[in-house]
Parts: C-alpha cells; structure tokens; sequence
C-alpha cells in the first residue's frame, strides 16, 4: 500500500470514529479508538506520514497512552519500521524507542537531535624532556586460581 493508501485509511478512521462512535460516552470512544490505534500501530508497513495522520484523528492524548502502552519489543518494531537506520542503543527500552518516535513525528530527524558542539582538537601537548631514562615497566605475575574457580561439569559431580 501507499502512503496516500494508509493516509485514506486514517481518514476513514476519523470519520468511522466520528460517526459509528458518536453515540458511545467517552470512556468507551477512548477504548475503542485506543484499541484501532494499537492494532494500526503494531501492523506491519507503517510510515511517519501514517503515524501523524493516525495521531490526528484520534487525538494525541490517546495516541500517546497507546505508544507508551506499547511493550519493548512493539515500540522497538515501531521505531525500526519508521527509521530503518535506528540504532540499537537508541531504541533498547521501550521508553527510548517511544522517544524516538516521537521525535521522528515531530519532524526531528536523527541529524538534528544531535546537536552537539564541533569537535575542537585540542593541541597536541609536546612529550616530556627524555632526559629521565625510562625504566621498562615489569610485567606483572599471573595471578594464581582461585581455590573456588570453575572447571566445567566435572568438579560439580561426586566422587570423583
């Protein structure tokens, strides 16, 4: 499907909510567009478009109870399916991922979340006067097992 396919599907959401929900009270709206939007959410083939159309036609205090009920491996999913080129330690927990999220539909791409400082190189300090001589460093003695090391199965079994 395309974007504007899944867009059209939003759009029929908004109008499905408006009209066969409009009669339920508001606890039930918000369970059963809560419902849709974890359905949409966790389904293959999402794109950032879809994710900000989704999350205005059900409104973004419902869209947001559904991303942060989402399970790590969910948001995890969610956040690869809307940027292939995620990191793995950016999206590790579910709260991170859901961050990511939400800074990709809010426009912020990758390259602009970091907005750290230009790297400076500090000036190469100069070595010091080698009129000391230099005595090679001894290499340090094995240290010895432990009494309690681990030597596989074996030292596990009795009598023997």
């Amino acid at each position: 499907m395309s974007g504007d396919a899944h867009k059209a599907g939003a759009e029929a959401l908004t109008a499905l909510l408006n009209q066969a929900f409009s009669a339920l009270g508001e606890k039930e709206y918000a369970a059963a567009a809560g419902l849709l939007t974890k359905k949409l959410m966790i389904s293959a083939g999402q794109t950032v478009e879809v994710m900000r159309a989704l999350r205005d036609a059900v409104g973004k205090d419902i869209f947001e109870a559904q991303l942060k009920s989402l399970t790590a491996h969910q948001a995890r999913l969610l956040a690869r399916r809307l940027d292939k080129t995620v990191p793995d330690i950016e999206v590790s927990t579910a709260g991170a991922a859901c961050a990511w999220i939400r800074d990709l539909m809010d426009g912020n791409t990758p390259d602009t979340v970091e907005t750290a400082a230009p790297v400076t190189e500090a000036p190469a300090e100069e070595p010091a006067a080698e009129t000391e001589a230099e005595t090679p460093a001894e290499p340090e003695a094995p240290k010895p097992a432990s009494s309690g090391s681990y030597f596989g199965r074996k030292s596990f079994r009795t009598g023997n």
